[in-house]
């Protein structure tokens, strides 16, 4: 058996015992099928925004309050994370989608599912673990006109964005156009864009634009 066959075997192995021992026996539930419908879903997006009333109706698990128990189960559980949607309102951020993120992309890899490799977002899950070890304090942010940035961190009052590469046009002017309309919604000293390269840095609206590489901002955090 090759060593990424027993990796995954030992991952389905804490996969099930997380699921069955920690969760349903722990906390007697009765939707074991359902939980574990909801948990391969979640870990085949990681980085994903899900919303508890769609997931209530995909997985018939009769109130918004059941999904986000057996969500508040896995993270508690230490099976994924959920971060909200800044806003100034907490009830915005309440009833906003959240991002979920997986505590370990190899075991999102061995036990969800994706019809390619699906590199950006697991480096998106990547940033967000080093940045959880740091602080919980993160969101992700949506402009005023819709764009979406990866990460706010209020602390620091800093944006981050994630992305595979920026070598294509269309992907640079994505991310950039969206940390333009941020920094006119929320207090900001700094902005990081992490890819696959250093490029020189930026400013916008006298905002510091950082691009670093990702694999060399692994190593620093």
């Amino acid at each position: 058996m090759r060593l990424n066959s027993l990796n995954c075997l030992c991952c389905g192995t804490l996969y099930d015992d997380v699921l069955y021992r920690d969760i349903a026996t722990r906390y007697q539930l009765e939707a074991v099928t359902a939980l574990r419908e909801l948990a391969f879903f979640l870990l085949s997006n990681p980085a994903g925004m899900v919303s508890f009333n769609k997931l209530k109706d995909q997985f018939r698990l009769g109130s918004v309050n059941t999904i986000k128990s057996y969500i508040d189960y896995m993270e508690n559980s230490w099976l994924v994370f959920s971060i909200n949607s800044y806003a100034f309102s907490v009830k915005r951020q309440q009833i906003a989608p959240k991002k979920i993120y997986c505590i370990d992309t190899g075991l999102s890899n061995a036990v969800g599912f994706g019809f390619s490799a699906n590199t950006g977002k697991l480096l998106e899950n990547l940033v967000f673990l080093a940045l959880r070890r740091q602080t919980k304090d993160i969101y992700y942010y949506t402009t005023p006109a819709g764009y979406k940035v990866d990460f706010y961190l209020p602390e620091k009052r800093q944006l981050i964005q994630v992305t595979q590469h920026l070598e294509n046009a269309a992907t640079r002017e994505r991310e950039i156009r969206a940390l333009e309309d941020a920094v006119q919604g929320v207090p900001v000293e700094s902005a990081l864009i992490l890819s696959d390269a250093n490029e020189k840095g930026f400013e916008i609206r006298g905002v510091p634009v950082e691009v670093h590489s990702a694999a060399e901002w692994f190593v620093t955090q």
